[in-house]
């Protein structure tokens, strides 16, 4: 049994280390290209005033890169380029997109969606959408880098997120081409004929940035990753960051929807992993034990961006799986939009 035990907690640590250390030193984008010019930024929003400042804050960014956008809003703002949704055709994100797809996006046309609260920090994006573009690519995410918001230690906690898109994500987008993973919402870039022939069709879902993944994957679409990080912004609270996790939880479902095995076998591995360090007290060390060190070293590093207390950080760090474990038992229907004044 000793045997069989540190046989496996090597086997799954080594695999996992192999997917991280081929994600890393994979470099997204290829020889220079020129920037594309056909394409529209699209900010989705509710547009009430939990969401007002942080997406003043995006359209502010938008207009210093010179970027074309949209508002797509929920209610009349007092601001520039807004589409307001018609009631009818509202009520969760993915309608709000379906709307705005049905009435106005172009298949000649790249669109590159963001949250209300998230924003490119630089505009190289557009021209690895042309190298991509080029050679048959369909879609794309950016990298995600986070901002404070009135919580340090979630804001601590975000910076996982950061890692798992130079590494899982990564290794999904740039070297299999394929996003088994999902993709996010944040900086999700889609050529218009393939959105049209996708987002109207797939359904009404609380996560509709993983679906579409899903989507792309049946189809066998090739994605990318681009070299642009784009900033988000951490919950407020931790009641917000437990509420955001446990809603991503619903993705887990979508996967054995559409029979990838990917997703679920990726959260089952985690809770592995997290128990690797006290095993290392029956085993000793393994490969298993050395990703657990990685992912508390992010953590470590958070901690020290956020300037928390690092025992703080690395016991609130288990609050991601009891989370997504919460969303697992307890299914969100609804979508619960987290402060973000």
């Amino acid at each position: 049994m000793f045997d069989l035990a540190y046989l496996i907690l090597n086997t799954i640590g080594g695999i996992y280390l192999f997917i991280l250390a081929l994600g890393a030193v994979k470099k997204p984008g290829g020889r220079p290209a020129g920037p594309i010019d056909n394409y529209l930024v699209v900010v989705v929003t509710v547009g009430n005033e939990r969401v007002l400042p942080a997406l003043r804050e995006t359209v502010a960014q938008l207009e210093r890169l010179g970027l074309r956008y949209v508002v797509v809003s929920s209610n009349p703002l007092n601001m520039r380029n807004v589409l307001v949704v018609p009631r009818e055709e509202d009520g969760t994100k993915y309608k709000a997109i379906r709307w705005f797809v049905l009435n106005y996006a172009r298949p000649d046309t790249w669109y590159i969606f963001l949250d209300d609260d998230s924003y490119p920090l630089d505009t190289e994006f557009l021209r690895d959408i042309a190298y991509y573009g080029a050679r048959g690519y369909v879609a794309g995410n950016g990298v995600i880098v986070p901002r404070p918001g009135r919580s340090k230690l979630a804001y601590a906690l975000d910076w996982i997120r950061h890692f798992d898109d130079l590494t899982r994500y990564r290794f999904a987008l740039e070297v299999l081409r394929r996003p088994i993973f999902g993709m996010h919402g944040e900086l999700l870039i889609v050529r218009g004929d393939v959105l049209r022939e996708i987002w109207p069709a797939m359904g009404d879902t609380i996560t509709e940035d993983f679906r579409f993944a899903m989507e792309l994957l049946k189809r066998r679409y090739k994605t990318f990753q681009t070299k642009t990080r784009v900033s988000i912004r951490s919950p407020n609270s931790l009641l917000d960051f437990i509420r955001q996790r446990a809603r991503w939880a619903a993705a887990l479902g979508e996967a054995v929807r559409y029979r990838n095995p990917i997703p679920p076998a990726s959260a089952a591995v985690a809770i592995f992993l997290a128990a690797a360090g006290p095993l290392t007290a029956l085993y000793g060390p393994t490969l298993a034990t050395a990703v657990a060190a990685v992912y508390a070293a992010v953590y470590i590093y958070g901690s020290l961006r956020a300037r928390r207390y690092i025992i703080d950080v690395l016991l609130a760090s288990t609050l991601e799986l009891l989370a997504m474990a919460a969303g697992v038992f307890h299914r969100q229907r609804h979508f619960y939009i987290i402060d973000k004044t």
